[in-house]
């Protein structure tokens, strides 16, 4: 990427377009990250250098402006808009009917689909950081995200900081969705998280793994051959299976997905006091309904607040939903990281690859 007057150490921009629309990148010797600031601040380029390699997905819809839907979806725009990528939900996951407070929340909320407000904060050969702001439309909520990369650190570190507007309680599902893809992800590829129980949901008819809560980390049932399995092992396009589980009683905060014939992967870390369980969306190539018919391969490992099934409502009922006090603000740190090697002890909110 260039930037006028630097050529090393850490650089960023907020001048770039892409089909109309205002994206940033900021970049230091190990990694380039790119946002969409006229979505939601979205992450779509996740590179890490030394081997060339985005570790984002890109869904067969491509990314671009927003249009006129030819129909009025009842869950609303985020598969018309869902080029792949991470996008940060808030204030609800999934979708659901009923409405909360007047209002419907629709799929995964209002964020993803916002444009933000952006500034350049730090600008320096050791680190670079942009703060991104937006106020929600249908929620009294205020988001602000400042991303920073120190200079040869492979790691993007966010800090934010989440406001209720309102003199109400506000009840909330708040969380990450970093879908990850090709040509990253393959059959050689291993999750490492420090959770105790695993939970899967019902959720669609090609579903490898049999629903129910409390399996013993990591191993669960496979419908299909009545077996116990590891969960944690990514399967091959082949299978043709889509699951969403949930990975609980999480010791610490953290995640390593490794491709083992690369020996390179992607992680994250964050406080698990907020963020208590993380989300497993496993599509391998066997959602052949609407939106992708079969034609994606990919996971998203998702660090949330709360505990499906969909909608702030059933947060609620379950007792997962963050309920926000009046005037409250929540301030919180989260990294991802990039790392060489087979397998990892734990990833740190420093950076740390362990």
């Amino acid at each position: 990427m260039y930037t006028h007057g630097r050529k090393q150490g850490c650089r960023i921009s907020l001048d770039y377009t892409y089909k109309g629309m205002h994206i940033a990148y900021l970049e230091n010797e190990l990694i380039r990250v790119g946002l969409l600031l006229a979505k939601g601040a979205d992450i779509f380029d996740f590179t890490y250098k030394p081997c060339d390699i985005d570790f984002m997905w890109q869904s067969p819809l491509t990314m671009q402006r927003p249009f006129v839907a030819t129909t009025a979806l009842p869950e609303g725009a985020f598969h018309d808009y869902y080029y792949g990528g991470w996008q940060e939900i808030l204030p609800s996951a999934g979708w659901s009917q009923e409405p909360y407070m007047g209002t419907y929340q629709g799929l995964h909320g209002e964020v993803s689909l916002l444009p933000v407000e952006a500034a350049i904060v730090e600008d320096t050969q050791d680190c670079v950081s942009v703060l991104t702001q937006v106020r929600l439309y249908r929620s009294p909520l205020r988001l602000e995200r400042t991303m920073s990369l120190k200079r040869d650190v492979a790691a993007l570190f966010i800090h934010e900081r989440l406001f209720n507007e309102s003199v109400n309680e506000f009840a909330i599902m708040w969380g990450h969705h970093p879908a990850i893809g090709k040509p990253f992800l393959d059959d050689t590829c291993l999750v490492q998280t420090p959770a105790t129980k695993v939970e899967v949901m019902t959720y669609h008819q090609n579903g490898l793994w049999e629903p129910g809560g409390d399996y013993d980390f990591p191993k669960v049932k496979n419908r299909r051959t009545a077996q116990m399995q590891d969960i944690t092992r990514i399967l091959p396009k082949e299978t043709r299976s889509v699951d969403v589980v949930v990975f609980k009683e999480l010791t610490e905060g953290w995640y390593a997905l490794t491709n083992q014939s690369l020996g390179i992967g992607f992680g994250m870390a964050w406080d698990k006091e907020l963020f208590k369980y993380l989300w497993m969306w496993q599509v391998y190539g066997g959602h052949t309904d609407y939106p992708w018919y079969g034609r994606t391969y990919n996971c998203a490992l998702e660090p949330f607040t709360s505990y499906p099934p969909a909608g702030i409502n059933n947060a609620v009922k379950n007792g997962t939903a963050r309920i926000m006090k009046p005037g409250e603000v929540i301030e919180t740190d989260l990294v991802a990281v990039a790392y060489q090697g087979q397998s990892v002890n734990r990833i740190t909110l420093n950076g740390a690859v362990e």
